[in-house]
């Protein structure tokens, strides 16, 4: 999981209009990008490109780099940079010091968090946000052409959360709690599609809003092996051309129509 969260801050990264620095060295900011209290690679991407904006914050940040790099010489030599990134969590969960500068860090970070928060996945991706808590005036999680959003086990503290799903796009909805004020409405083992607004206590279907009780993305079969039944996720599936069977190990080929 951290793996894929790696990749998709950088990939994310590269994308957005940013400072020389971050741009000379990514792994260094992807890896402070893991560290943000926030679901959601695009959000935690966006926070720490506008950290560095941040006269205070940014002179933490170059001290705290230089330092990792100091305490080991050997990250900067490393060229796989999943392993560049963990290398450097390893470093610092070990040296006392550091651990506290990515403490301050956080800590004055916490403070240019968003009022609202935003995830927009589009054009055949996916976004999975897993055992979060989720503090803003406005939440909004959309999906457009062919994309698709995975909420599980999150608790949504907003005042109005706005999810739409467009263009053969969905957002699946497990053990997710829209709180406010007033109230809380529970959802599980919802597909959302078209425009549907939250409160603490109403659903308001919009444009197209439909919710659909199961995951229509789910897909299964049975291991040619063992004949253990397996089911998965179709979104998840798509990024891959073999499956591992829990039971038995084996590896199966497939391909999605």
């Amino acid at each position: 999981m951290i793996k894929e969260k790696i990749t998709q801050i950088k990939s994310y990264l590269k994308t957005l209009p940013k400072s020389q620095q971050v741009a000379e060295d990514l792994d260094y900011f992807t890896f402070l990008a893991t560290l943000i209290p926030v679901p959601g690679y695009q959000q935690a991407a966006l926070l720490v490109n506008k950290l560095v904006a941040n006269h205070n914050l940014n002179l933490l940040i170059t001290e705290l780099r230089d330092s990792i790099y100091q305490t080991n010489t050997r990250i900067s030599t490393i060229e796989n940079d999943i392993e560049k990134i963990q290398s450097m969590a390893t470093t610092v969960s070990a040296v006392s010091s550091l651990d506290e500068k990515i403490n301050l860090i956080i800590e004055q970070a916490q403070q240019e968090l968003p009022s609202e928060f935003i995830v927009e996945t589009e054009n055949w991706s996916t976004q999975t946000i897993i055992n979060q808590i989720i503090n803003a005036d406005f939440t909004s999680v959309s999906a457009n052409n062919n994309s698709h959003n995975r909420i599980e086990n999150v608790e949504i503290n907003s005042r109005r959360t706005h999810l739409r799903a467009t263009n053969h796009s969905s957002n699946y909805l497990q053990g997710t709690d829209f709180k406010d004020t007033t109230g809380t409405v529970g959802v599980n083992g919802i597909t959302q599609k078209g425009n549907i607004q939250i409160t603490g206590n109403s659903i308001g279907f919009g444009e197209g809003g439909t919710l659909i009780f199961g995951n229509p993305n789910e897909v299964n079969g049975k291991c040619s092996k063992c004949n253990y039944h397996i089911v998965a996720d179709k979104t998840v599936l798509q990024r891959y051309s073999s499956i591992q069977c829990p039971q038995c190990k084996n590896i199966l080929p497939f391909k999605l129509n």
